[in-house]
């Protein structure tokens, strides 16, 4: 149940983030719930493979470098969800920050905290 919460309250995070940044296009809540789940989907298998590889690239970079990861996952969702348009990789990597922002906002008001 926490899951299916977890996922709408992403959904609507994206959402939000469709409406408020220049750039990303979000056509209803349903394709941002699809997005999310994408992302989700994306996050774990590509962490799951690329935190030992570019944990060295990450530190060297400041963190930067797991922006851009984050950036081209979002690519990467964008590409495959139809109802989902991200004008590009700087764009990506600012909605990416977006959304986990307003993401934790929604989380910290609604008292879940997700793992």
């Amino acid at each position: 149940m926490v899951g299916v919460v977890h996922l709408l309250l992403t959904g609507l995070s994206v959402l939000i983030v469709g409406k408020v940044l220049p750039g990303v296009r979000v056509k209803s809540f349903g394709s941002a719930v699809v997005f999310a789940f994408v992302i989700a989907v994306l996050n774990a298998v590509a962490w799951t493979f690329l935190a030992p590889l570019s944990i060295t690239f990450t530190v060297f970079t400041l963190g930067f470098g797991a922006l851009v990861i984050n950036g081209l996952l979002f690519l990467l969702a964008d590409a495959v969800v139809p109802g989902v348009e991200i004008s590009g990789c700087l764009t990506a990597i600012l909605a990416s920050l977006g959304v986990t922002f307003v993401n934790w906002a929604m989380h910290f008001v609604v008292g879940h905290w997700a793992p």
